[in-house]
């Protein structure tokens, strides 16, 4: 008996969200076929250099590190000159 009754209840639940009737959605879309889309201008084109590189970095000798440089095809960015303590960290 237990088995019947939860069969119903679920073919019950079935059909009722099976039903499509969905009064909102049907109100809504023939307003919006009707209404033309506003005037947007174009999007802006995209940047021929830049871009994006992959997040690696490279160990320089003294042991700091360098990423890759989208301005510079993706390549790394020179290590610090260790003879030079003013470009150390930079």
């Amino acid at each position: 008996m237990i088995k019947v009754l939860a069969a119903a209840v679920l073919l019950v639940t079935l059909t009722a969200c099976g039903s499509g009737a969905d009064p909102i959605a049907k109100q809504a879309a023939p307003a919006a076929a009707d209404k033309p889309l506003p005037f947007a201008p174009p999007p802006p084109p995209l940047q021929e250099e830049g871009g994006a590189c992959t997040a690696d970095v490279h160990q320089c000798p003294d042991g700091s590190f360098v990423s890759r440089n989208a301005a510079q095809g993706c390549s790394f960015d020179p290590c610090p000159d260790t003879r030079n303590p003013d470009t150390r960290n930079k």
